[in-house]
């Protein structure tokens, strides 16, 4: 078998950030025996005693109606809100109790949108995580959440910026390019300054977006980030995307989420939730990851028949996180 992981997200960096990026961790070790393990358990089918990554929605409510986003294709009805702190710290202490190398505090919405984000940050350090990180559209950025993101412990940030000028404030309206831009800038300037250099700034967009302008878009960029990547635009409207019959996803070997309700979907392609494993309120994170209904799932996967699970039919990732099975 063959790993083929992000496979279609381009990091546009040199060979010395790349490896920078990869190697300046707080807990480097620790970090990459926790990549060895994403990339070989799926291989060999290994599930492990604790998923090696959570991703909890701390909030699912977003600011913006960006026009590329998944959110406008939703079937189901939704409530929007913010995780409670409580739900959080059920699930970071059971995280910490099982040595869990690294958190993400989003999936679906903006997360700062949170106002107990930077506790929650703090709360997870504290516990002993070791990676806590969360993507964000930066509209929260100022002086102050600056200054309480580095002061919080948080470790990266992944920043998603589409385009340049105009091209950025259509499609991120009501914010502003320049005004984002010289945000990340003091975000930067702040972090070296005073953070140690943490957290690191991921600057991440979509290709078709800046296709004509990436040279400038890099130039701009480099100077005030730590890394920079994109990922290709998606039909999210599609009710079924173009499948390879020799691939299946690794994610169930690899990671869990949690919505901000609590609820545990299939994966973090099931936007949707079309399909719960469970709900933190009701039982632990592990007993869900050993639980008969996922593992029933991960027997579909390795029999290749994925596509009788709903969410796998609309999934765009066979081809970004994907094992290629070779006879």
């Amino acid at each position: 078998m063959e790993t083929r992981i992000n496979v279609t997200q381009v990091c546009l960096d040199d060979n010395e950030r790349k490896r920078n990026w990869e190697e300046d961790r707080r807990h480097p070790l620790d970090y990459f025996k926790n990549r060895f393990q994403w990339y070989h358990y799926p291989l060999w089918q290994y599930v492990a005693p604790f998923p090696l990554h959570v991703d909890f929605e701390t909030s699912s409510k977003c600011n913006l109606s960006c026009p590329m986003c998944f959110r406008r294709h939703f079937e189901n009805e939704h409530v929007y809100a913010d995780m409670d702190i409580e739900l959080f710290k059920k699930g970071i202490e059971e995280c910490a109790d099982n040595n869990l190398y690294s958190i993400r505090l989003s999936w679906r919405g903006e997360c700062t949108l949170n106002i107990e984000l930077f506790n929650m940050i703090s709360y997870a350090k504290a516990a002993g995580i070791k990676e806590v990180s969360f993507l964000s559209n930066g509209s929260f950025l100022d002086r102050d959440s600056i200054l309480s993101l580095i002061e919080s412990g948080l470790d990266y940030i992944t920043i998603s910026i589409d385009g340049l000028g105009k091209s950025y404030n259509q499609l991120r309206a009501p914010l502003e390019f320049n005004n984002t831009f010289e945000n990340v800038k003091e975000l930067y300037a702040l972090k070296e300054k005073i953070g140690n250099g943490y957290p690191k700034v991921k600057i991440q967009g979509i290709y078709e977006y800046t296709e004509g302008d990436m040279v400038e878009y890099y130039n701009k960029f480099r100077p005030v980030s730590d890394n920079i990547s994109f990922n290709t635009r998606h039909d999210y409207s599609l009710t079924q995307t173009k499948q390879d019959d020799n691939l299946f996803c690794p994610y169930l070997w690899q990671r869990i989420t949690v919505s901000a309700s609590g609820d545990i979907p299939l994966c973090i392609s099931d936007w949707d939730l079309n399909v719960t494993l469970g709900n933190l309120n009701l039982k632990s994170i592990k007993e869900i990851w050993h639980s008969e209904r996922i593992n029933k799932i991960r027997e579909l996967h390795l029999e290749n028949r994925r596509l009788e699970i709903k969410p796998c039919l609309t999934c765009i990732r066979n081809h970004v996180a994907a094992i290629e099975k070779k006879m």
